[in-house]
């Protein structure tokens, strides 16, 4: 969400650039002044074509791991150079820690209280006493946009919750996941047919005490270059002259960590003679207790070996369409639904916490035609202002009511960002409880704060002054009521609120086969680290209507039933 409020002390002042190892310039020069121009054409009249547009979103890559965002392993040479060809926008933020919801907040510019799916639980209760009706998706997809605008358009995916019936595709002409992902072996699928005749949903406990029956997850991100290069030769064998909207998700950087080689070692010690070797990071072994800081430092050596193999195809992919001759008047946006834990704050993967390493992702926006090169912007922005800044730089109408903000001055170098409060949501479940413990953030300027909203005891509200902690290492200073900062944040979710809920009321229900998860998804799911899933009591609509509530509905704070 990105609404002006009274967040204290906020002005116009932005939070410090990330230390990098080598600084793109800002070039102010002819070649601005020039992209400037170029822009103010694009769409003013019949001069210039409106750009080709290519989204690219890297799954589970958090941002300081990126060469260009200060990271000192050199893990992205192509995405580094399409900076320097281009805008960086350094402080980026993502409204969860997940795929699903944050994916929806990309293509459609809406908030998650606005687009209203938070919980892929909803799938397992909608009908049901207690659950909603009907799921709560709203909002028109970036796709569609362009799809009305005359674009040609076409989406590749490499994970389950981006299928349709996650409620994603319309919009696109065409729209295929190009790999099943995870992948159970043959005596997994026996065990599990065994559990569901038994009416026993654990899922999870088949995968805690026989890990070896999942399959490690297999490198799709060549596939996806593949697949969007036979489409781009397939438009142009067809010869049509209309612009192009083309969608490219790479999951290959999301647990497991096994790249193909050379990157799968490319950044390892080859002294390390322990046992991480990137593969099982959702088992039990990979805690904190039981990992050295030489495990850990092994594991993210893996990590940064998938982002270089993921740069490497996408550099594949950058290099087919300058060898197409339509680089300069392609807009490339490069981007990524959520970051990765260490242990910073205690936790490893995703999904648990609303920390920086979990939520700030990139954002490379390059378009030679209409863009200035090497421009790095500091101040925050997040992903529900990637939408709105496309349909502003392509010259075309918005949908209502969205939650973000244009950036195309700030991408011309017009001016800095201007200061804006940005919610993050999370529900994230403990344990394998069905109660969920609810997360919100908010950042805004130089501050940040958390909400820890456990079920059964009181809320902790964490914050942060970004200016002194601009990573948020360790844990904030809580604030307790009384504190006139506390006032002034509960006040401005007051506010917040009140937009939220008008703009989702705004907005019709979307109409999609939303088909329930079934056991062997579950099992898929929980193989990638996504446990609990098979932990809801079949028919308990108490608990059911919990997880369709989103944290603000009915107040800042809602009360538990």
């Amino acid at each position: 969400m990105s609404a002006r409020g009274g967040f204290p002390g906020a002005g116009e002042r932005a939070s410090p650039p990330v230390p990098r190892p080598v600084p793109i310039p800002p070039r102010f020069g002819a070649l601005a002044l020039s992209a400037v121009l170029a822009v103010a054409l694009v769409g003013c009249g019949e001069e210039t074509p409106r750009p080709n547009v290519l989204l690219i979103s890297i799954d589970t890559l958090r941002a300081d791991h990126l060469f260009s965002y200060g990271h000192w392993n050199r893990t992205s040479p192509n995405l580094d150079a399409l900076a320097e060809r281009g805008v960086l926008f350094e402080h980026c933020f993502a409204p969860t820690a997940w795929t699903l919801p944050s994916h929806l907040s990309l293509l459609t510019g809406l908030d998650i209280n606005v687009h209203g799916i938070d919980d892929e639980r909803l799938w397992q209760v909608v009908g049901q006493p207690g659950g909603p009706a009907a799921l709560p998706l709203r909002g028109t997809f970036a796709s569609e946009v362009f799809q009305r605008a005359g674009y040609q358009t076409a989406g590749f995916v490499t994970w389950k919750y981006l299928e349709p019936r996650f409620g994603f595709g319309p919009g696109f002409d065409v729209y295929e996941r190009v790999s099943d992902g995870a992948a159970l072996g043959a005596d997994a699928e026996a065990e599990l047919q065994n559990l569901v005749r038994e009416g026993n949903r654990s899922v999870a406990s088949l995968m805690l005490d026989r890990p070896d029956l999942f399959a490690t997850q297999s490198a799709t991100s060549h596939l996806v270059v593949e697949r969007a290069i036979t489409w781009l030769d397939s438009i142009a064998t067809a010869k049509k002259d209309d612009p192009w909207f083309l969608f490219c998700h790479f999951f290959d950087p999301h647990d497991d960590y096994a790249a193909p080689e050379p990157f799968h070692r490319m950044f390892t010690r080859p002294e390390y003679t322990g046992a991480v070797n990137g593969r099982g990071v959702a088992s039990a072994s990979h805690t904190i207790e039981a990992m050295s800081p030489a495990d850990i430092e092994q594991l993210k050596g893996y990590y940064d070996g998938e982002i270089a193999w993921t740069d490497d195809r996408i550099g594949a992919l950058l290099k087919d369409i300058e060898r197409r001759g339509v680089r300069e008047n392609t807009l490339m946006v490069v981007t990524s639904d959520h970051g990765e834990e260490f242990y910073e704050h205690g936790l490893r993967q995703h999904r648990a916490q609303l920390y920086r390493e979990s939520v700030h992702v990139p954002l490379i926006v390059a378009w030679p035609a209409g863009l200035p090169a090497g421009l790095r912007v500091p101040g925050l922005v997040g992903l529900v202002d990637i939408a709105p800044t496309l349909y502003d730089l392509v010259d075309l109408r918005s949908p209502p009511h969205l939650s973000g903000v244009s950036l195309a001055g700030p991408a011309r170098g017009a001016g800095p960002v201007g200061v804006q409060s940005y919610l993050g949501i999370l529900q994230s479940f403990p344990r394998r409880e069905w109660t969920p413990h609810r997360l919100v953030s908010l950042r805004r300027g130089q501050h940040s704060a958390i909400w820890h909203l456990p079920r059964d005891a009181e809320r902790r509200v964490e914050y942060f002054d970004r200016e002194d902690n601009p990573r948020e290492v360790g844990y904030g200073r809580e604030l307790f009521p009384g504190d006139p900062l506390l006032a002034d944040l509960d006040a401005e979710f007051d506010r917040m609120r009140v937009k939220l809920t008008a703009d989702r009321d705004s907005l019709p229900l979307r109409d999609f086969d939303a088909r329930a998860i079934d056991a062997r998804e579950i099992a898929e799911i929980a193989a990638m680290g996504y446990a609990g899933l098979d932990a809801a009591p079949a028919g308990d609509g108490v608990k059911a209507a919990n997880t369709s509530r989103l944290v603000m509905d009915g107040g800042v704070w809602p009360d538990w039933p």
